[in-house]
């Protein structure tokens, strides 16, 4: 009897199938999402992988409706504005290439669905949706077409570990415990005499074999027919052959009752193969870079004790819900916050990537990633910080872009399996005029025993490590990607003030008329809700003498430039340089001059001073680099440096376009770290091939940095640097000793000492001990500088 699958989920079809478009379903769930697909113009679905679409659950309307509640569907979104929200799914059901081409396609079934990215690895898909479109409409049409949704608050940081691999696991180590159990009258060598018990025992084995072939070895042969159909090479390939020839071979022998043949060599194989997959899936997942992102984060806010009137800076983890936060311009918003004040404005491009200012008002929510701009708020902490968020919002290209680590991957593999495919190639003309019975067995071992698993774990693992060691000693890199970074800078370039200076109220004088306290009141305002290192300096030395605070009705900085401000009486200062003030007295970029209602009443001028050892610290690091100071002031502050070399380049009245400009320059010939304040340098942090932006106790998100220094380790640069080379010796320890295993298992294989079930237990040993090395080599390095927190 001919027996027909299901063109959608290729499940077998009992009985009649119902047809349609001449084709066959198993049921009209799978032809509804046929014909969903086909209206929404996603046919293609089915040409990345046949019959891989899943079947639909019944009955699913109303399921969902409790989403729909304001206080349950607060919980699951993520951001929220009026044109839409966002939020992410966890789909357990995701399996293939196809899924992800569909998941991603989505929109052309519900136009409310403004766009999709699904994460295979994580199993999970976000989703930014248009506001007043239903969250259970959404969470309906996917289970609809067969990926429900697994209703997670935090979806992804709770999937700790894949329940399929597991069971895939299960199965293959009981079936290769129980064929090993019955093939011992083989080991024994009980053939003719115990035949009937033989054959049984065969048949036995036979039969937990099937599982482990046609379930727990699945996913390496759907890999590999998907790499043939599209033309492309990957490692599944020569497993998929091994696994298929194995159970050939040894199902053959059953059948012809010559024994178990090789079943509790395939058994092994496949449970060998699923143990080193679990261990690198495990062993990825814990170096991700999300998986505890609050140990690179030196993220703090000013919290407000609103009773006894005090103020105090906290890491954002330690927030706790009902927390008062006093956010100042150009502050991100750590956590979803209720605002106490009157009126706020907000760039929300970090989590949209939008540019656009939304204004929110008393009582509304702001969600984490936001961005402050214009006067100081109060906020009320509506939910504990998700440190998640922010590693999201800083690393959210890096969803769409392969990272340095993914093509070095993809590299090794595709060069390493022709090398292998070319050994394994003589490997079999040698046997055949040898022993032709062998050479199977033989190519398979050398296919098996030469897996790249431990030599592109090498990267990940050893930059991991590294970022981590990085972190807890105060340098916070994004990625792995930027700790490469490191190793490969030609040239500094330091920014001066608020980089190797500090910004204390020490050495700021006041010159011009007297300041009324009112205007004091104005200015220090003004000078406490800016990041810039001459505000914080204005805003301690003035600080003093504040008898009654000002409210500012306007308030904005210009990067570069200076401040406005506007009093709700209607007074406008400005605090800046002197074209910002339109001051005509004097072009001295080392002043900072006051406007007030169009009238110039003065400036402060700032006697600089530098950070402890900044020099030496220099004069280490010129050793090795050239190095270029820049910046904003005049050339009063070159006596600063007079101890320095001759050879360090300082360039003074640069302002942030002409430090972005001198940075490109140099980048044409040499790869640059800039090392700067994040707010006027953000343009030159970009521009620059390694940006790292300084931090002091008021610790800033600043996106245009790959990494952030916290202002107390800057005098540790040197062994920061010295620490990249390291890194380096420890990749090419681990790279060496993945080609050194990779000959010598190749070489014993290659003369038939290597059977596949032996290669197959050596491969996630190679992988365990290049994470060893990797871990344990930069575990223990150790400086003064750089300690093992």
């Amino acid at each position: 009897m001919e027996t027909t699958d299901c063109y959608h989920c290729g499940a077998r079809v009992i009985g009649r199938p119902v047809l349609a478009h001449e084709r066959s379903f198993c049921c009209t769930g799978c032809l509804s999402v046929f014909e969903l697909l086909r209206a929404g113009g996603l046919e293609k679905f089915y040409e990345f992988n046949a019959k891989s679409g899943l079947k639909p659950e019944k009955n699913t309307t109303g399921k969902y409706t409790p989403l729909d509640v304001e206080e349950i569907f607060n919980d699951f979104i993520s951001f929220q504005n009026d044109q839409l929200y966002i939020v992410t799914f966890f789909l357990p059901a995701i399996h293939c290439s196809s899924c992800v081409y569909l998941l991603e396609n989505l929109q052309k079934l519900n136009r409310n669905i403004l766009k999709s990215e699904a994460n295979f690895t994580a199993r999970t898909l976000k989703l930014t949706i248009s506001k007043g479109t239903k969250l259970s409409e959404i969470a309906e049409l996917l289970e609809a077409i067969g990926y429900k949704p697994e209703l997670r608050k935090n979806p992804g940081k709770n999937n700790s570990y894949d329940k399929r691999l597991l069971l895939k696991l299960g199965v293959a180590g009981f079936a290769f415990g129980s064929v090993m159990l019955w093939t011992f009258p083989e080991y024994l060598g009980l053939d003719e005499t115990f035949e009937p018990f033989r054959n049984f025992t065969s048949y036995l084995s036979l039969a937990a074999a099937l599982p482990v072939f046609f379930y727990s070895a699945s996913e390496y042969l759907k890999s590999a027919w998907i790499a043939i159909r599209t033309k492309q090479l990957n490692l599944d390939i020569p497993i998929a052959l091994g696994i298929i020839v194995l159970f050939a071979k040894s199902s053959a022998s059953v059948l012809q009752h010559n024994g178990p043949g090789y079943m509790d060599s395939f058994t092994g194989f496949v449970f060998f193969l699923l143990i080193g997959k679990w261990f690198q899936s495990k062993t990825y997942r814990n170096m991700s870079f999300e998986n505890d992102p609050k140990a690179y984060f030196p993220l703090g806010v000013h919290r407000v004790d609103l009773k006894e009137g005090t103020e105090d800076i906290v890491l954002i983890d330690k927030l706790e819900k009902g927390d008062h936060l006093r956010m100042r311009n150009e502050d991100i918003i750590p956590c979803d916050s209720i605002l106490i004040s009157d009126k706020a404005t907000i760039d929300t491009s970090f989590i949209t990537g939008e540019a656009e200012l939304i204004s929110v008002f008393k009582g509304e929510r702001i969600y984490a990633g936001s961005k402050l701009i214009g006067k100081e708020i109060l906020l009320e902490v509506e939910a504990e910080t998700s440190s998640s968020k922010f590693a999201e919002i800083w690393n959210k290209q890096e969803t769409r872009n392969k990272s340095f680590i993914q093509n070095r991957e993809n590299e090794l593999s595709r060069y390493f399996l022709i090398i292998v495919a070319g050994v394994s190639l003589s490997a079999a003309v040698y046997w055949y005029f040898r022993n032709p019975s062998l050479i199977l067995e033989i190519v398979t071992a050398i296919w098996v025993v030469a897996c790249p698993c431990a030599l592109a774990l090498s990267f990940p693992f050893v930059y991991g490590n590294a970022l981590r060691k990085y972190g807890r000693n105060g340098l916070y890199f994004k990625n792995t990607a930027e700790v490469k970074k490191m190793e490969a800078i030609e040239h500094l370039v330091f920014d001066k003030t608020g980089t190797l200076t500090t910004d204390r109220s020490e050495g700021v004088y006041y010159s011009g008329e007297t300041l009324s306290s009112f205007e004091k009141g104005m200015i220090y305002e003004m000078t406490k809700q800016s990041a810039h290192p001459y505000s914080k300096s204005i805003c301690h030395f003035i600080a003093p003498d504040i008898t009654r605070t000002t409210e500012l009705e306007e308030y904005h900085e210009t990067p570069g430039q200076g401040l406005y401000g506007k009093a709700v009486s209607g007074t406008v200062v400005k605090l800046g340089n002197a074209s910002f003030t339109n001051y005509e007295g004097s072009e001295d970029t080392g002043k900072t001059f006051i406007q007030v209602n169009g009238i110039s009443k003065g400036y402060f001028y700032f006697q600089s001073k530098l950070r402890e050892e900044i020099i030496s610290t220099l004069k280490d690091l010129h050793q090795r680099y050239p190095i270029t100071i820049l910046s904003g002031d005049g050339e009063r502050d070159r006596a600063l440096f007079r101890d320095l070399p001759e050879s360090i380049e300082l360039i003074f009245h640069q302002n942030p376009t002409e430090k972005k400009k001198k940075i490109k320059e140099i980048q044409r010939y040499q790869r640059v770290a800039f090392i700067a304040d994040g707010l006027n340098d953000s343009e030159a942090l970009k521009s620059a091939y390694l940006g790292i932006s300084v931090a002091e106790n008021e610790y800033r998100f600043t996106p245009s940095s790959d990494a952030i220094i916290k202002s107390d380790r800057i005098i540790h640069l040197k062994d920061y640097f010295k620490f990249a080379s390291y890194t380096r010796t420890t990749l090419r320890t681990c790279l060496n000793f993945s080609l050194i295993y990779n000959t010598v298992g190749i070489s014993f294989a290659f003369m038939g000492y290597v059977t596949p079930l032996f290669a197959a237990v050596l491969m996630p040993l190679s992988s365990v001990t290049v994470v060893f090395i990797s871990t344990a080599m930069i575990h223990l390095y150790k400086t003064k500088s750089l300690t093992n927190l």
